[in-house]
């Protein structure tokens, strides 16, 4: 099994969703093949608070309440960067997908790092 590594980001005035959960990366290569997340930060461009939660999705699964979600209510302070830590070495199967929620718009972007198979 040969791991590649890849990235995803949220992009030029893009922004995690504050009401419904944004997909921040889905594993589509196929049955049998996954992805590793490595490393996932979050920023807050605001200069207040933000709460984010995040959900680690199964193929077919629709988030309601709190199945699947990995953090609740994660405070980010105003125009600070967090490790999220908890998500280093998650792995996503075929149809999998990492999703995360803000608590307002036009506050929170990402940036994913992951290692899949090639």
């Amino acid at each position: 099994m040969a791991l590649t590594g890849a990235a995803e980001e949220s992009g030029a005035g893009a922004y995690v969703d504050n009401t419904t959960p944004t997909t921040i990366v889905t594993n589509s290569q196929g049955a049998g093949k996954i992805l590793r997340l490595d490393k996932l930060l979050l920023l807050n461009v605001n200069a207040s608070s933000r709460t984010v939660e995040l959900y680690k999705v199964p193929s077919g699964g629709a988030i309601s309440g709190d199945n699947f979600k990995l953090l609740k209510t994660y405070t980010i302070a105003g125009l600070e960067t967090v490790d999220v830590r908890e998500v280093a070495g998650l792995i996503l199967e075929n149809g999998d997908s990492l999703r995360c929620l803000a608590s307002a718009a036009s506050s929170i972007r990402y940036d994913l790092s992951y290692w899949k198979e090639s």
